[in-house]
């Protein structure tokens, strides 16, 4: 084996072994879709270690989920998921999601581990205090996407639960101009406490009808999305080939051609 020949192998083992030490990142784009009748506020989103809880159906809401659902504030829940997360990775996507309209934004996560999960709530509108979230911290892994096994993920979001933390009450409900109701809430926190717990909203005409306030008002219409879904989220890998996934696909090839020249090399002598 000639010099230049170890030189240029040697090369090479030091690349992969480059890029075998280098932590990589992916642009994970995020793209929610409202399927039902109701309206989702700005949704905000997480990618964390599989650590992070957000709610437990039965239990008393967070102040973070408590601003969402009340006011579909992501501030709290954000400072939340910072404080107990250790390099978490989440925002907002898109503003008030209307029926049928989507709305995309998209992150850089760490392909460490500790970006390998991903956690999502929006307040439901019209409400008081109604929301959508995944309460299973590890429920959905986008290892897969991180790792290149797939290209998308899709969840299918058919749960809205009611957080229990503000009394159900049209004349201080949010989202009432959207559906042609009187009054409403012009500012935040203004419902009365409920001290409740949180719990499924199962039947949304039953669930209207229960608001108080709810006379004069045609609360069968607001059937929303009974046993169907609400909202799609799709997670999406749009990365570009990282540049350590492009040298380790490079390096065979390289090898190749220098195991030719090697031969070649020999042909001629």
């Amino acid at each position: 084996m000639t010099n230049v020949t170890k030189k240029s192998m040697l090369a090479v083992a030091s690349t992969l072994l480059l890029a075998s030490s280098v932590i990589t990142a992916a642009e994970i784009q995020v793209t929610v879709t409202n399927n039902g009748e109701g309206y989702l506020t700005p949704v905000w989103a997480g990618f964390h270690d599989g650590s992070f809880d957000s709610f437990d159906l039965g239990g008393i809401a967070s102040p973070g989920i408590e601003a969402i659902a009340e006011d579909g504030n992501t501030s709290l829940l954000s400072q939340s998921f910072t404080a107990s997360t250790a390099n978490g990775v989440d925002g907002v996507v898109g503003g008030l999601v209307a029926p049928s309209a989507s709305t995309t934004n998209t992150f850089t996560v760490s392909e460490d581990g500790s970006n390998n999960y991903f956690s999502y709530a929006s307040m439901f509108l019209l409400s008081s205090d109604f929301f959508i979230a995944n309460g299973d911290p590890s429920a959905f892994s986008i290892e897969s996407l991180l790792t290149g096994l797939e290209s998308s993920l899709t969840i299918d979001v058919f749960n809205v639960y009611d957080a229990g933390t503000e009394i159900n009450d049209f004349s201080t409900s949010a989202g009432n101009g959207l559906f042609g109701i009187a009054q409403g809430q012009t500012g935040p926190n203004q419902g009365a406490d409920e001290n409740g717990v949180v719990t499924l909203v199962e039947d949304f005409g039953l669930a209207y009808a229960l608001f108080i306030n709810a006379d004069g008002i045609d609360t069968s219409s607001f059937n929303f999305a009974n046993g169907e879904k609400v909202a799609t989220i799709e997670l999406t890998n749009v990365s570009a080939v990282p540049v350590p996934a492009a040298a380790f696909l490079f390096a065979p090839a390289l090898l190749g051609f220098l195991g030719l020249r090697r031969k070649a090399s020999k042909s001629a002598a």
